[in-house]
């Protein structure tokens, strides 16, 4: 389809302006947005001589006067010179940044940009979905607190006056039925909420219960701010009023008799609850059994914790709008994922959303953590905003913040294992966080230096102290055995439990981690202290 050209003259530029259909990707000299991209059409107005351009939405088409359903005192004057310099410089209606075309009166110091000027509110709506009576927009700057989200406007409320009610214009069609990805049953609004104390399960502050929120008929102390609800991360965009709920089955095994089950990713055999026992791993998160109860099964070596065992197979989290679904992991056979929250590699069971979210196990069971020997408030999952984490220092996409204070935890750490047995010492190995101190700390295994101020392991009774990376590596959600077997290639995870830590043969280091991969084919074998070694290594032989 080629080009369609028209040319116009329009009374606010110098020039003629040549309205275009086509494949343009720049940006609007008004809005700042682009005019469209390299695979849509899109409509622009463009001037040859000074190379800009515009949407056709904003810009003005009449240089008259408007009368304006939100300050219908006064007519508003077109200005092409922007916003005054005694004003805020923000739309009166929309509040967002004013450009060059607005709309202004002078007397009032009301300012509309072109849109809001083109498509105003309505003066009525007659059937709002906040409220069982009609509402009328009053047009002016008034101070008041909307009974549909319970926070502060400043201007131009729909107003309910035999209610004595006030509403943000966005507060008019709020959802009545959702569900949000911070809790498994739907939710519903209303005003106000039966009178106590509550606390938003999104954003962890106070709610008011006189006004609008969301909560959950099913849990009572469940309850949610309106414009938290709504969020474009927290909720689906569904609206669910009148969709019956259908009851969906999570559970993850039949119970065959008191003591034994089917799981789902072992349907070929059945499972017993026994006792546990040292030196087995579990399939579903891949750590390590002690002496918590598990189902181990009886043909074969296949054993879940007893949590993992219980997962459920549909669930719902706060780092996707979409339900996850749990994916067991591949027997004999080696299946690696990487966890999005916490970036570990995964050979176990994940949960997984069907569009760009896998988790592990454990970063799908966390949305707050509570440690006080660690930190002494409670941390949440609150946005999904950038920080850096105050156990290691890094800066990660997903971190659990107090609500106290600036502390932020990436999901990494906030799921270390409190409590784990190491090599290094024979008794267990706590997870600890020090504070400056006139000494040194000197980590076990690798014999450098650590910082106190951040997290690390300890021996409460030999006083050792181990770097976290030392105790972790790269394998906390590996399982020992065959990884990945593909074109006569194996890589296989191996306890590093010899007398002597084996050479890595990429980085020519001793193999300090609990874990190593032995690489082989036909022709060589050779061990890898972790797997960006082994990934270096293929690479190497990729290109040699």
């Amino acid at each position: 389809m080629a080009p369609i050209y028209e040319y116009v003259d329009l009374f606010w530029h110098d020039h003629p302006l040549c309205y275009k259909v086509g494949l343009i990707s720049d940006g609007c000299e008004e809005c700042h947005k682009s005019t469209g991209n390299l695979v849509a059409w899109s409509q622009l107005y463009e001037c040859s001589v000074c190379k800009m351009k515009w949407h056709p939405s904003c810009v003005p088409t009449s240089p008259e006067s408007i009368n304006h359903p939100c300050h219908s005192s006064h007519p508003l004057e077109l200005s092409l010179q922007g916003p005054p310099i005694y004003g805020n410089k923000k739309c009166s209606l929309c509040q967002q940044k004013l450009s060059n075309f607005i709309y202004h009166c002078k007397l009032c110091d009301f300012s509309v940009d072109i849109k809001c000027a083109n498509n105003p509110p309505p003066v009525t709506v007659d059937h709002p979905k906040c409220h069982d009576h009609g509402l009328t927009l009053m047009g002016r700057d008034v101070s008041f607190t909307c009974n549909g989200c319970g926070t502060h406007g400043e201007r131009n409320p729909y107003v309910c006056l035999p209610c004595s009610l006030m509403f943000h214009y966005d507060c008019i069609d709020l959802p009545h039925v959702i569900n949000i990805n911070r809790h498994d049953h739907r939710i519903s609004h209303a005003y106000p909420l039966s009178p106590k104390d509550r606390v938003c399960e999104v954003c962890r502050r106070d709610i008011t219960w006189r006004y609008g929120a969301y909560s959950c008929n099913k849990c009572e102390d469940f309850s949610v701010h309106s414009l938290c609800a709504t969020r474009r991360d927290v909720w689906d965009g569904k609206e669910l009023e009148g969709v019956p709920e259908e009851d969906e089955d999570i559970m993850p095994f039949k119970v065959i008799q008191e003591g034994v089950i089917n799981h789902f990713s072992h349907e070929e055999h059945n499972l017993l609850l026994i006792d546990g026992g040292e030196g087995i791993h579990c399939e579903g998160c891949a750590r390590p059994v002690s002496s918590e109860k598990h189902y181990k099964c009886r043909e074969c070596d296949f054993l879940l914790h007893q949590k993992c065992a219980n997962l459920p197979l549909r669930k719902r989290h706060g780092l996707s709008t979409r339900m996850l679904t749990l994916h067991p992991g591949k027997e004999n056979r080696g299946e690696l994922h990487k966890c999005g929250a916490c970036a570990r590699v995964v050979s176990g069971f994940r949960y997984e959303d069907g569009e760009k979210i896998v988790l592990d196990v454990h970063c799908a069971s966390v949305s707050w953590f509570k440690n006080p020997n660690l930190h002494p408030h409670a941390l949440f999952l609150t946005t999904l905003d950038r920080g850096a984490c105050a156990a290691c220092d890094m800066t990660n996409a997903y971190v659990l913040s107090c609500v106290d204070c600036e502390y932020k935890l990436d999901f990494k750490c906030a799921t270390l294992p409190v409590v784990i047995n190491h090599r290094c010492d024979d008794h267990s190995l706590v997870l600890s966080r020090g504070e400056k101190v006139l000494g040194k700390y000197w980590c076990t295994v690798c014999e450098a230096e650590t910082n106190p101020e951040k997290w690390f392991y300890t021996c409460y009774d030999c006083g050792v102290v181990c770097h976290v990376d030392c105790v972790i590596g790269d394998s906390l959600n590996i399982k020992p055995g065959l990884l990945i077997m593909e074109d006569g290639m194996k890589i296989e995870a191996v306890l590093n439990s010899s007398n002597s830590r084996p050479l890595c043969s990429t980085c020519g280091s001793r193999c300090r981690f609990p874990m190593v991969y032995r690489l082989s084919s036909s022709s060589f074998e050779n061990l890898h202290c972790s797997l960006e070694c082994v990934l270096d290594y293929c690479t190497q032989l990729q290109f040699s």
